[in-house]
């Protein structure tokens, strides 16, 4: 375990990542900040459960992603139905962002969680293909085969060619674990 003084520097050093990554995750920037104060301070805590420091990143962006799963676990959001609403009242969510970020991020929001995790976690967190293997508990083969098979699903999505899949995709059903 780094020493306090050494471990703040590296926090203060992740935090522009940590804020950027929770950012993506809750779309707010407020909520992220939020989020990314909590894990830096469920981190704190639990420093001295951190044995491997060279997975300090990894570890942090971990807290920083079920801090972020904690948040909607605690609250409950009061559900209104779309048609009781005025008609000028729904958001027009292309206004409210940059139309291709929007386009991207619905296209990988439609991609299946066993493939959006993984692309996700090295995308936007950054993480290696043995750190993204290690926390999802999968082989480094199987996180390569999930990175492409999701690109190649995010191309079919916005219109482009898939690429042809070397292991052959078509030998194994889109539901199931390669």
């Amino acid at each position: 375990m780094p020493e306090p003084g050494a471990l703040t520097q590296v926090f203060e050093t992740l935090r522009p990542e940590l804020v950027r990554f929770a950012q993506w995750l809750a779309r707010d920037r407020a909520i992220a900040e939020d989020v990314v104060q909590e894990a830096l301070l469920r981190a704190w805590r639990s420093r001295e459960a951190l044995r491997d420091t060279t997975a300090l990143r990894a570890w942090l962006l971990t807290i920083v992603r079920r801090e972020h799963a904690r948040l909607y676990e605690r609250r409950r959001l009061e559900l209104v139905p779309l048609a009781d609403l005025p008609e000028d009242c729904v958001p027009d969510p292309a206004a409210a962002a940059d139309e291709e970020w929007l386009v991207l991020r619905t296209a990988i929001m439609k991609l299946p969680l066993e493939y959006r995790e993984p692309l996700v976690m090295q995308v936007i967190g950054g993480f290696s293909t043995a750190e993204i293997a290690r926390e999802l508990g999968l082989s480094a083969t199987a996180v390569l085969t999930r990175l492409f098979r999701a690109r190649n699903r995010l191309r079919g999505i916005c219109g482009l060619g898939e690429a042809p899949d070397p292991q052959g995709d078509a030998a194994v059903p889109a539901g199931s674990q390669p």
